[in-house]
């Protein structure tokens, strides 16, 4: 079984292409055979690839991103964090109680926050478009 017909629908960061899969190609790392090679991809998975919107403008964004600012920071910890969601996800849906709970909750939290979910950067989502007031007294 290849890399784009594996479907764990119990862990979503595995669906779909490799996210660093534009990435390599945009870098042209190695030749695009050896690549595609190294993911699991044949010719067949790739022509699909293709003709996936989602996928072309991945592409696209890798492409300006290695134009624009080369092998930079960004992009070096762009590529870490869609492999650590793996790990995250993991860590989150640990059964063997290794994981404590305080690191699960704050998996979680930063998770919601990264994907902004948490309307932390939509003012609206708090109900109202004005600066807010908050203020915490600790005794």
């Amino acid at each position: 079984m290849n890399a784009l017909t594996t479907i764990r629908p119990d862990d979503p960061s595995e669906l779909g292409y490799p996210p660093t899969l534009p990435i390599e190609i945009a870098l042209r790392v190695a030749p695009l055979p050896d690549i595609l090679a190294a993911y699991g991809i044949d010719k067949t998975d790739f022509a699909n690839l293709r003709q996936d919107p989602v996928f072309l403008a991945d592409l696209k964004r890798a492409v300006e991103m290695v134009k624009k600012e080369g092998m930079s920071f960004k992009l070096k910890a762009q590529l870490q964090s869609d492999e650590l969601l793996k790990t995250s996800w993991k860590m989150i849906h640990d059964q063997s109680g290794d994981v404590p709970p305080s690191v699960k909750a704050d998996l979680l939290k930063f998770t919601i926050r990264a994907a902004g979910l948490d309307g932390s950067k939509d003012p609206s989502a708090n109900g109202n478009a004005g600066p807010s007031l908050s203020i915490q007294i600790n005794l």
